[in-house]
């Protein structure tokens, strides 16, 4: 309890404290490896990194927690790659300016010790330019928009709250998307919500050959699971197992699983399971039970970090209530939602920002044996990205659908780097 206490003083109080006299330097841009897996920097850090990684003139900071890991970064100028709790490494940190997040500072910045415990970092905000790039387009009520037992939990670190206020942008991908992020991160200014789309979703479009080396060696690794099959992406979403009562995973009967790879079998495909990467509880999915390396594989996040490569290489999408289903309309995948828990996802756990039936753009069914007829009609006869409701849906989470993603989002830091030396020069002339 003394070494907690210590350490929530120093990093809180007393890092606070020092930070208001450190200069902050406009061109320094600090990155933050993954919240929870510590040894990967990917999806929209990680783009949003590789569309200024060749500028010299900006100094870019990653911070870890752990001794250097090779990111298979390439041709990066001006880069330095740190420790986040060393001297130097928290000199750099206060130095910077501009700092991305893809969850919150509090998580993705903290310092972490023993097996559970962690201290916030806490800075001025005020004088740096804080941006979110939320790691994916949310249907669920998330924070301001949660229920009240599980706002209670995901809101259970005060300084989350506090830092929302501060952030100088938070990117989203369309009209309708704005205004659910202005609701889940309250309260933020809506002036302060980007529209311009996630920047990982660039590398949707891009051509394999022009993608970061990177990507390239996922989508190599995929290519020779499928050998020449096609590939069933099954990506169901977390379940608040630790929070909410009777919150359940599926598990796959014997006969459920016959069936299945009866269907792989009738249409020349393999199945990858994508687990959710926060798990918290000893029952999950029983899927991972069942792969056998020769119909079912594991493409979870230790062997595929990024999920652009998965949608990419993938033929057919089923998920729940994930929104990897929406990353799937941006290059016209057909998808479809499992609903085993539908009415207790939405009434007791995070529930929904919008009508699911009316936005989801593909078949919802609670039957696994019914799932698998609508995907063998759609492997049988592809007709589904045809259809006008899923162009409504693509058209509701989607303003861009273009490769320009990462540079809207460093347009937008460097317009607001821009407009804070501007007020600054203008106070001093009016003082």
């Amino acid at each position: 309890m003394l070494k907690i206490f210590l350490n929530n003083i120093f990093f809180g109080n007393i890092i606070r404290i020092i930070d208001a006299f450190i200069p902050k330097k406009n061109n320094y841009w600090g990155f933050s490896v993954h919240h929870i897996k510590s040894h990967q920097f990917i999806e929209n850090a990680r783009a949003v990194f590789e569309e200024v990684k060749k500028d010299r003139e900006i100094k870019k900071i990653l911070f870890t927690r752990d001794d250097f890991i090779d990111f298979d970064i390439e041709d990066a100028q001006n880069l330095e790659i740190i420790k986040l709790v060393t001297p130097r490494g928290l000199l750099l940190f206060m130095q910077c300016k501009v700092l991305f997040v893809t969850h919150s500072l509090s998580m993705d910045y903290s310092f972490r010790y023993g097996k559970s415990n962690f201290s916030v970092i806490k800075l001025d905000l005020n004088k740096r330019c804080l941006v979110n790039l939320w790691h994916g387009i949310p249907l669920k009520r998330l924070y301001g928009a949660a229920s009240n037992e599980v706002a209670r939990h995901l809101d259970r670190v005060k300084y989350r709250h506090y830092e929302r206020k501060k952030y100088r942008g938070l990117i989203c991908s369309s009209d309708v998307d704005s205004y659910a992020m202005t609701t889940i991160f309250q309260p933020i200014k809506y002036k302060n919500v980007w529209i311009t789309g996630l920047p990982r979703n660039d590398y949707l479009l891009i051509k394999d050959e022009n993608l970061p080396f990177y990507l390239q060696k996922q989508i190599s690794i995929i290519k020779q699971i499928k050998n020449g099959r096609k590939l069933i992406i099954y990506a169901p979403t977390y379940r608040q197992t630790n929070v909410v009562t009777d919150s359940e995973y599926y598990q796959f009967s014997h006969q459920e699983i016959d069936k299945l790879k009866g269907l792989l079998k009738k249409h020349n495909a393999i199945l990858g399971f994508r687990m959710h990467y926060f798990r918290n509880n000893q029952t999950l999915f029983n899927m991972e039970s069942y792969v056998d390396n020769e119909l079912i594989f594991t493409m979870g996040h230790e062997i595929i970090p990024d999920i652009a490569p998965v949608i990419r290489e993938a033929d057919v999408i089923i998920s729940d209530y994930s929104s990897v289903f929406i990353d799937a309309l941006y290059v016209n995948k057909p998808v479809f939602a499992f609903t085993y828990d539908f009415d207790h996802y939405k009434t007791r756990q995070e529930g929904f920002l919008y009508n699911f039936h009316a936005i989801f753009p593909g078949t919802m069914t609670d039957e696994f044996s019914k799932l698998l007829d609508h995907i063998n009609f759609e492997l049988t006869n592809p007709s589904q990205i045809f259809t006008d409701k899923y162009k409504f849906s693509k058209s509701f989470f989607y303003n861009y659908n273009d490769v320009n993603n990462s540079s809207r989002v460093v347009k937008m830091v460097k317009q607001e780097l821009e407009t804070k030396i501007r007020n600054s020069c203008k106070k001093i002339i009016k003082f």
